[in-house]
């Protein structure tokens, strides 16, 4: 087993940050310039983040400092492109999410499980929340609904999870049943 220093994974090793990983991400389906990337960071994070022109070209000119981008001017405006070493970045972070999503998962077991309760009962509340509105629940669910809750805050929100996996189950059987319509 590797060691791994807390939250080296993805973002410290090659000092790469992760609004920068999310801005290589972009660029991996071709050139953008920097206000389009802006746009489309603004939109998937909505009402959670809202990352600035301040933060965004900063971040882009570091990139290109290390090489994993290159500028090309075009009509005026600064289009990006990733490098051959951003691409070889971006499959080397890839390479380490699976480590990373385990580290994390045993993280959020030992805060759930030495968690004060009503720092658990205010979560518990974010929770229904979050499948209220469509919000993945973190995967650590399991050892957050523990001995120190309440039988009817589980049930309320092991529901309001359960009616978000069927939705999203839904969600994949009908795009299994076209595939399976395709072939035919």
């Amino acid at each position: 087993m590797t060691s791994t220093v807390i939250g080296a994974g993805l973002f410290r090793r090659r000092r790469v940050s992760p609004l920068q990983f999310l801005m290589l991400l972009q660029l991996k389906e071709g050139p953008k310039y920097g206000y389009e990337m802006l746009k489309v960071l603004r939109e998937q994070f909505k009402g959670v983040w809202e990352p600035k022109t301040g933060t965004i070209y900063p971040a882009l000119r570091s990139l290109e400092a290390r090489g994993f981008v290159e500028t090309e001017v075009r009509n005026g405006k600064e289009f990006y492109r990733l490098t051959e070493d951003g691409d070889t970045l971006l499959r080397r972070i890839g390479e380490r999410l699976e480590a990373d999503l385990r580290f994390a998962d045993r993280y959020y077991e030992f805060v759930t499980r030495w968690m004060p309760k009503p720092i658990k009962d205010k979560i518990a509340e974010m929770l229904r929340t979050m499948a209220d509105d469509d919000v993945w629940p973190p995967i650590f669910i399991k050892r957050f609904l523990d001995e120190t809750m309440d039988r009817a805050t589980k049930l309320e929100v092991l529901e309001s999870i359960r009616k978000l996996l069927r939705l999203r189950l839904s969600v994949v059987d009908e795009m299994i049943e076209n595939l399976e319509g395709e072939e035919n």
